[in-house]
């Protein structure tokens, strides 16, 4: 496994140990690690910069890192790094690109002694990504690669399970398969062929319509996508990872959108490259702005142009929307806003890679300007990527519902593949 996707591992992970108590002292490495790298995307850009400690601190707070308990010492090892230097109220961060971040991430890990647990769930999440694997195998590989007993690998599995660095389903025959949600996020047709080859005809017709539509439009509503498949197999299709639902939070509530998993793969490997949902957010961003934003506060009209000027460092505004719609893009550090008189403010580009990304995905139309017209005028200021939509589906599922994505799941791995 390269750094690159050992480090995304790592960010996965550490996000999933965020959602779970007590489960980090387990896995205090992969903790440690992933957060000191969630900070440093948020604090880096394209070129060296100095940042003073009230934007240090709020870009921690975004990250969901206790500025008090934990950012002092995010900070120490970023230095003893060599990636940041402190001064006096400020810091400096050398530029770097995502890529470049995830090589730090598991260069910090590698340094801090982790335990064998912590290596096996990296090497059995990447496993899982490319096909379910049977549990019984996947624990016999893990034993004789980490030299577990079986109390400690049936400990393991449990545990990895109770988190969700893997997510697992039974098949009607009792057998457990395990599986992740980037496991369609390559390019590979025989594996949505599979999934299609377990349904009923019906079901398939309905998927291979939705399939179409997202190749054309880019992205689609939820409601769209469920009035088509019905709740049962909307359901069933997200909860595999067979479409990546994204949801914009603003002051009405939630509103929520379909992509095809493999939408950004066609560029860069979405599992490394986009490991901190960046251009994702961009992108979520930039749609709200062409689709729901009204012409007098800053509708974009002309995507291509802004963004363009974005990528070739230029600063665009002002504008009222730009203060609203893009806090998502400030929490992350993609971004930098200024404002210059009343409401209206100006944006920067921090992260070029970012951008080009967005861009090249927008001009093929994966976030086309018949998205999201079912969002209301509000600004977004929230976005949970799919991974965390997927996972709460899964939470609801129970009996036939969950053997019947089994038996989907056991066609995907046994599908002539």
């Amino acid at each position: 496994m390269d750094k690159k996707t050992k480090g995304a591992w790592i960010v996965h992970h550490a996000e999933k140990l965020k959602t779970v108590t007590n489960a980090d002292n387990e896995f205090e490495q992969i903790n440690f690690a992933g957060k000191c790298g969630i900070l440093l995307s948020s604090l880096s850009s394209d070129s060296q910069h100095v940042l003073d400690e009230a934007r240090v601190s709020a870009l921690a707070r975004a990250a969901n890192i206790n500025v008090r308990t934990e950012l002092p010492s995010f900070i120490n090892e970023l230095q003893r790094q060599r990636l940041i230097s402190t001064g006096t109220n400020a810091i400096e961060v050398l530029g770097m690109q995502a890529g470049n971040v995830l090589e730090h991430i598991s260069r910090i890990f590698d340094e801090s002694e982790p335990k064998n647990k912590e290596q096996a769930v990296i090497v059995l999440a990447e496993s899982c990504s490319e096909l379910p694997m049977d549990e019984s195998r996947a624990k016999e590989y893990i034993s004789d690669t980490f030299k577990f007993d079986n109390k400690n690998v049936n400990d393991l599995f449990h545990n990895v399970e109770y988190i969700g660095f893997v997510d697992s389903e039974e098949t009607f025959n009792n057998k457990k398969l395990l599986f992740n949600g980037n496991i369609f996020r390559g390019a590979n047709t025989k594996k949505a062929y599979a999934i299609i080859s377990a349904m009923s005809s019906i079901e398939a017709v309905k998927i291979q319509d939705i399939n179409d539509r997202l190749a054309r439009d880019g992205c689609l509503s939820v409601n769209i996508v469920k009035k088509i498949l019905g709740d049962e197999l909307f359901i069933k299709a997200q909860s595999i990872a067979l479409f990546d639902v994204n949801a914009i939070g603003n002051e009405t509530g939630k509103h929520e959108f379909v992509t095809r998993p493999s939408a950004f793969n066609k560029y860069s490997n979405s599992t490394v490259d986009d490991a901190f949902d960046l251009a994702k957010a961009f992108v979520t961003s930039l749609t709200y702005g062409m689709t729901a934003r009204s012409s007098n506060q800053g509708r974009i009209q002309m995507i291509t142009v802004l963004l363009s000027k974005l990528i070739n460092g230029y600063w665009i505004g002002p504008a009222t929307a730009i203060g609203q719609d893009y806090q998502i893009l400030e929490f992350k550090g993609v971004v930098k806003v200024e404002r210059v008189v009343g409401n209206q403010c100006r944006m920067k580009l921090l992260k070029r890679e970012v951008g080009e990304l967005a861009l090249q995905v927008i001009n093929d139309g994966d976030a086309s300007q018949n998205s999201l017209t079912s969002l209301p005028s509000v600004s977004a200021t929230t976005y949970l990527a799919p991974e965390s939509t997927r996972q709460l589906i899964r939470k609801n599922q129970t009996g036939p519902m969950k053997r019947n994505v089994g038996e989907i799941l056991n066609q995907l791995r046994t599908g002539g593949i």
